[in-house]
């Protein structure tokens, strides 16, 4: 079964003084919350699911924890290991990634380039040993090309 998702984003997160961060976090633990409370209520504790989509938050963030474990079963990050299709255009700023791990990224004005993995796939702990590869393709065209999430997938032996 998947579970396909898309979270809040981080529009609006410098309004009001920073609350607009506040109020977006919020958002995504609420969303998170019913995420792991929709897959509790519709899968067995031993089955084989995936939990993914744009959480619009990296995998260690406070507002994706309640989603994290389900029925006492922590999930499997798919993406942890990934494999980069090809190499990232150089940074203009000369802010590389600290790691080929993320799928999307964003130029604040005046600050570095932020490298992020908001574009996650979580395997429940049943289905975490079928787990092959794991890749994240790069774009060519950072513009104009309908998104700003590098495409992510992972290979499962089923």
């Amino acid at each position: 079964m998947l579970y396909n998702n898309h979270l809040k984003s981080h529009f609006g997160d410098d309004d009001n003084g920073g609350q607009g961060k506040v109020a977006n976090d919020q958002r995504r633990t609420r969303q998170a919350e019913m995420i792991a409370t929709i897959v509790a209520q519709r899968q067995r504790a031993d089955a084989r699911y995936v939990i993914l989509g744009d959480m619009n938050d990296a995998p260690t963030t406070a507002p994706l924890a309640p989603m994290l474990t389900i029925d006492g079963k922590a999930l499997t990050n798919a993406l942890a290991n990934a494999a980069e299709t090809q190499p990232p255009k150089a940074d203009p700023g000369g802010f590389d990634p600290a790691s080929p791990v993320w799928t999307h990224r964003f130029k604040p004005t005046g600050q570095p380039t932020e490298y992020e993995l908001f574009d996650q796939i979580w395997l429940s702990e049943a289905l975490a040993p079928r787990l092959g590869n794991a890749f994240i393709d790069r774009r060519t065209n950072l513009t104009g090309d309908g998104s700003d999430h590098d495409p992510a997938w992972v290979e499962l032996d089923l």
